[in-house]
């Protein structure tokens, strides 16, 4: 395979800093699925049909992009939230008057939600039911290797969900997707009829959306807060799974039965930002660092 060509490193100008762990968690921890990490602490994975690379260099964000699959600094700006809109709602949160949350905004500083496709996120989450972070990755890895269309390199878009609909058992089963090949190849029979499905969601109130994605095959509460928050950028949205119950549950002093009373608890309490919180709760908790110091 020949090697990618690549443009020279550039500086990515950002509003505010990620710190280079938040920068890791912000792209392997869950968001989204397709960014390795190579020898070099550079961080390299397809966006739609790009192929980039990013880097924590001198306290600043770096960027490079593959020549044969370039990459926009415009769009780039956008998936970081170059303009600061996430980091004036993370003000806005009750932080001030929650030290839980306080010590999870310190824990992970400029944590954001990047701003993801839909289409990746809706399969990203289909391939999630009691899956950790790296079974996910080689699933999703695993699709576009397979079926997917070549990008640059070893890199492959994901397929579409028309070559989804029309997979055969064999070649999901070569992507290790067990009983979540159902889900994936079902919801692409119902989706491939809407080629403008993205649009027609995104009109939709958050209520709207979500219950619109629970009636896609395998897609339950959780699975469709999650496309709502990552995929559609409803950042009220607030995904309750076990870490979020074991935070909420152990720093909270909560102890509902179901995770939907725990979803309340965080749309009224953390408010139009919900989704934000969630994320630094969701990462704080799986780095053993919730609770506020003594």
């Amino acid at each position: 395979m020949i090697p990618l060509a690549w443009t020279e490193w550039r500086t990515l100008p950002l509003t505010q800093l990620i710190a280079k762990t938040t920068l890791a968690e912000q792209l392997d921890g869950g968001q989204s699925f397709r960014w390795e990490k190579n020898n070099t602490e550079e961080w390299v994975g397809p966006l739609g049909k790009s192929v980039v690379g990013i880097r924590h260099h001198k306290n600043s964000l770096e960027w490079k992009s593959c020549t044969s699959a370039p990459c926009s600094e415009d769009f780039l700006l956008s998936y970081f939230d170059a303009q600061g809109h996430q980091a004036m709602l993370v003000d806005h949160l009750p932080w001030r008057s929650d030290p839980v949350l306080d010590r999870a905004l310190k824990n992970f500083p400029g944590l954001r939600i990047s701003k993801h496709d839909p289409h990746e996120t809706l399969i990203g989450f289909l391939c999630s039911s009691n899956k950790r972070i790296l079974q996910i990755r080689k699933m999703v890895a695993s699709l576009a290797n397979q079926l997917g269309e070549p990008i640059a390199g070893s890199f492959n878009q994901l397929p579409s969900w028309s070559v989804l609909a029309r997979a055969t058992d064999a070649e999901l089963k070569a992507c290790a997707l067990g009983y979540r090949a159902n889900f994936i190849r079902n919801t692409a029979r119902v989706l491939e009829s809407q080629p403008q499905w993205v649009e027609e969601f995104q009109k939709l109130s958050t209520p709207d959306l979500i219950e619109k994605l629970q009636n896609l095959p395998g897609v339950g509460p959780k699975v469709a807060a999650c496309v709502a928050l990552f995929g559609f950028q409803r950042l009220e949205s607030f995904p309750v799974d076990t870490w979020i119950v074991q935070a909420l549950s152990s720093a909270y002093g909560l102890n509902y039965k179901r995770p939907a009373d725990f979803e309340t608890f965080g749309r009224i309490h953390f408010g139009s930002a919900a989704g934000l919180a969630q994320q630094y709760l969701f990462a704080s908790a799986r780095a053993g660092q919730l609770l506020p110091s003594a």
